[in-house]
C-alpha cells in the first residue's frame, strides 16, 4: 500500500476534490451557455446525444446516465419528456425510444457545436496528455468504487 499524498495548505494548492468541482461547474457553465439557444441544459444534451446511437428503453437510458443522476433527479424521464415536447423523440410500442428526423438535424447541429467547444476546452493538452489524463482519471474512478464495494453506508 502506497502512503497518502502529503498534504498541502489548500489555500496554495488546491486538492483534486477541488479542481474536479471546478472543472465540472466550467464545463456546466460553459455548456448551459452553448446550449440556451436550444432550450437545452447539460443533462438534455447528454440525453440527446446519447439516443443519437439508436433506440433505447428509458431503463437503459437511466443506466447509461447513472453517474449524471441523483435522488433530485432519479430518471432521465423528464429530460426526454422536454426533447419529446420539442418532436425531437418518439416511443416506439416496445418503449425504446429514437430520435426523429428533427431531432437527428438538432443533434448533428448542437454536436458541432460542443465539438468546437471540447477542442477549445483541451487545446492545453497535446493528444498524448489527453489520453493520459483519461487513464489517470478512470484509474482514479475505478479505485474510488471499488472504496465504496468495501466500505458500505454505515
Amino acid at each position: 500500500m502506497t502512503s497518502p499524498p502529503q498534504q498541502h495548505d489548500v489555500r496554495e494548492q488546491r486538492p483534486f476534490g477541488y479542481w474536479l468541482k471546478h472543472i465540472d461547474g466550467a464545463i456546466e457553465e460553459n455548456m448551459s451557455r452553448l446550449f440556451a439557444r436550444d432550450g437545452l441544459n447539460r443533462r438534455g444534451w447528454q440525453v440527446l446525444n446519447t439516443l443519437s446511437y439508436g433506440p433505447i428503453t428509458v431503463a437503459e437510458l437511466d443506466d447509461t446516465m447513472a453517474a449524471f443522476l441523483s435522488p433530485d433527479e432519479p430518471t432521465t424521464r423528464p429530460c426526454l419528456d422536454r426533447l419529446a415536447g420539442r418532436g425531437w423523440t418518439s416511443t416506439a410500442d416496445d418503449g425504446t425510444v429514437t430520435l426523429t428526423g428533427e431531432g437527428r438535424r438538432a443533434h448533428q447541429r448542437i454536436s458541432e457545436q460542443t465539438g468546437v467547444l471540447r477542442v477549445r476546452m483541451m487545446e492545453s493538452l497535446s493528444p498524448e496528455q489527453y489520453t493520459v489524463l483519461m487513464e489517470l482519471l478512470q484509474r482514479v474512478a475505478t479505485r474510488l468504487d471499488a472504496l465504496t464495494a468495501e466500505t458500505p453506508g454505515r
